[in-house]
């Protein structure tokens, strides 16, 4: 009898215990289980930063540059690609997918693999179907647009890509136009629409999509690629050019900034190089976002090549973009050596922060889907 009491009692406190429990789950708030979710998030982020600051500095600055990769150059390209923990490539014509996948399998720590795929004159891999420009995409409707896109991302996602520098969001008020055919629209509201459509289509293929180029290139007074540009001042972007950055930020692009002077906000030099440009972006709702800087052999980028990285990296852009010719890719491994020796002396003499330099890869490295723990294990 005695026995049956404690079990009858046992079961009460149970029910009791249980009772307490179901009381508390239901009263937390959404809000509070928000902020626990948040917490733990955090503290994983800060322990994959702990063991970022680990890793040799040589591989924390390889993974913060990105350079041209060319098919009939790529084989070639890859032990020195691997010895310098290159973090990307961005493919300039049809590589072919073995060639991707035996890069991937070479390196350390898997690339980045670009490709600017916007559609019309500018689409590497156009054996895969022709994708309209943007100016003529945006003659269709959304859902046709999204279906080309969608098709398009699916058989990028097969050749290896994991990266797009599309869709260009710039709205266009220059005359003439800056960047013929790859400007949605002259509307701020056309070019959301079909932006949201292609960002859309590459979340959903599986490629990140890199939004370009801010803070916005449509009313610059000619193409960065082969000249010097000014856009309009920041005061007329705010309502115009930049409102897509903002519109778009919760579907999660990465961002490429441009080559641009924009008044009232680069002071006099490219948008890649100034920090108030990058710290805009961010607080648009990108502090996780990955940013690019257009290419710094551009002919707006003033002066030499290592002096071009240390800058964009100095004003907060993640991965410096380097397009260098085919003919030019002989010469790449002397480039490289030079701006990671550049960049090591720069970081020993305390003239770049190494707390944003490892910021900014453990960026990278969530973009990648890359354990940080996993490699300071193996390399320290």
């Amino acid at each position: 009898m005695q026995k049956r009491n404690r079990f009858i009692y046992l079961l009460i406190a149970i029910g009791i215990l249980v009772g307490i429990l179901y009381v508390t789950f239901n009263n937390t708030t959404d809000q509070e289980i928000a902020v626990i979710g948040g917490d733990i998030e955090t503290d994983r982020q800060a322990e994959l930063l702990s063991c970022i600051t680990r890793l040799p500095l040589k591989m924390k600055i390889g993974q913060k540059l990105m350079v041209a990769g060319y098919k009939d150059k790529l084989q070639y390209q890859t032990p020195l690609l691997a010895d310098l923990f290159i973090g990307g490539i961005i493919v300039m014509n049809e590589v072919e997918s073995e060639q991707i996948t035996h890069l991937r399998n070479s390196l350390t720590i898997a690339p980045l693999i670009a490709v600017d795929q916007e559609g019309g004159s500018v689409q590497r891999y156009k054996s895969i179907g022709i994708l309209p420009a943007a100016q003529d995409m945006a003659k269709y409707s959304a859902d046709k647009a999204y279906e080309l896109y969608l098709k398009d991302y699916t058989d990028l996602k097969k050749l290896g890509i994991t990266t797009n520098f599309a869709p260009v969001v710039d709205i266009l008020s220059a005359s003439p136009n800056p960047l013929p055919g790859r400007i949605f629209s002259d509307s701020l509201s056309e070019v959301i629409r079909f932006a949201r459509e292609n960002i859309r289509a590459a979340k959903q293929a599986g490629i990140t999509p890199v939004i370009k180029h801010f803070p916005g290139l449509g009313s610059a007074t000619g193409n960065t690629d082969f000249e010097s540009a000014t856009t309009d001042p920041l005061s007329m972007l705010k309502d115009r050019d930049i409102v897509p950055y903002k519109e778009l930020a919760t579907l999660q692009p990465d961002i490429m900034v441009g080559n641009m002077i924009v008044p009232d906000l680069t002071d006099g030099d490219p948008a890649i190089w100034s920090e108030s440009a990058i710290q805009l972006a961010r607080s648009l709702g990108y502090q996780d976002s990955v940013i690019y800087s257009d290419s710094l052999t551009a002919q707006a980028v003033p002066g030499n090549l290592n002096d071009a990285v240390f800058k964009s990296w100095l004003a907060g852009v993640d991965i410096a973009l380097i397009v260098q010719s085919e003919v030019n890719t002989a010469n790449l491994g002397r480039y490289l050596i030079d701006i990671i020796d550049f960049s090591t002396t720069a970081v020993q003499q305390n003239k770049i922060d190494m707390v944003a330099i490892d910021n900014s890869v453990l960026r990278i490295f969530n973009r990648k889907q890359i354990d940080p723990c996993r490699l300071a294990e193996e390399h320290t």
